[in-house]
């Protein structure tokens, strides 16, 4: 083991970071135009939504850019994904339902991910945002994951209402800015284990706000 190994411990396999918007227009401008900076510096990237209506309203932005795109294919496994991503750079889109992490991911030494993921929302459960992890251990060492977050999603609404949005538009912060915060994930992680405790068993939903009408006890 290498000193700096011991002193600072292993890489983190998946590097994962919550960037959070003011509205929804804010949110799908913002992973715009961090899709349309991998695809400009020569990367494809995969872009994920927790629901369908999110992917839907998603593919509204991506049909209007005329950015090369596909569709992945239900049971994505991390190698599959690669293949997919191996020739001109272009949009591979999906649910993370579809996806299917490797059983046994590859070793720390293994090449780094040339495969980033962009995921469209947090789910209300922290498992499913675990699932993404787990797939993107599989596509190499020091993957990314980059979730964009509007304020007005339903989970967001759970600590941070509608005033702390005004606060922040009083404060100055600009739709075209987006807040990166350790702090506000660890608030979102803490919201999505609340819920996860009133959840005995999970439905399948279209939307954030359905999902909550059929899973969050009353």
């Amino acid at each position: 083991m290498g000193l700096f190994r011991w002193l600072f411990g292993a890489p983190q396999r998946v590097a994962s970071r919550d960037v959070i918007w003011l509205t929804d227009a804010a949110r799908w401008r913002g992973a715009a135009a961090a899709i349309g900076a991998h695809l400009t510096a020569g990367r494809s990237v995969l872009v994920l939504a927790q629901f369908p209506a999110t992917l839907a309203a998603f593919g509204e932005q991506l049909l209007g850019r005329g950015w090369p795109h596909l569709a992945v294919p239900s049971e994505l496994t991390p190698a599959a994904a690669l293949k997919l991503a191996s020739g001109p750079p272009r949009v591979l889109f999906g649910l993370v339902r579809n996806l299917k992490p490797d059983e046994f991911p590859p070793p720390d030494t293994a090449p780094l991910s040339s495969l980033p993921v962009v995921v469209l929302e947090r789910h209300l459960l922290r498992a499913h945002d675990e699932h993404v992890a787990r797939f993107a251990g599989g596509l190499g060492s020091r993957a990314a994951v980059e979730y964009h977050i509007s304020m007005g999603d339903p989970l967001m609404a759970l600590f941070a209402g509608e005033w702390v949005t005004n606060v922040l538009r009083n404060l100055g912060m600009k739709e075209s800015e987006s807040i990166d915060s350790a702090i506000v994930g660890r608030r979102i992680e803490q919201a999505q284990a609340k819920i996860a405790k009133e959840v005995a068993s999970e439905q399948d939903a279209d939307s954030p706000a359905e999902w909550l009408e059929r899973n969050r006890a009353r």
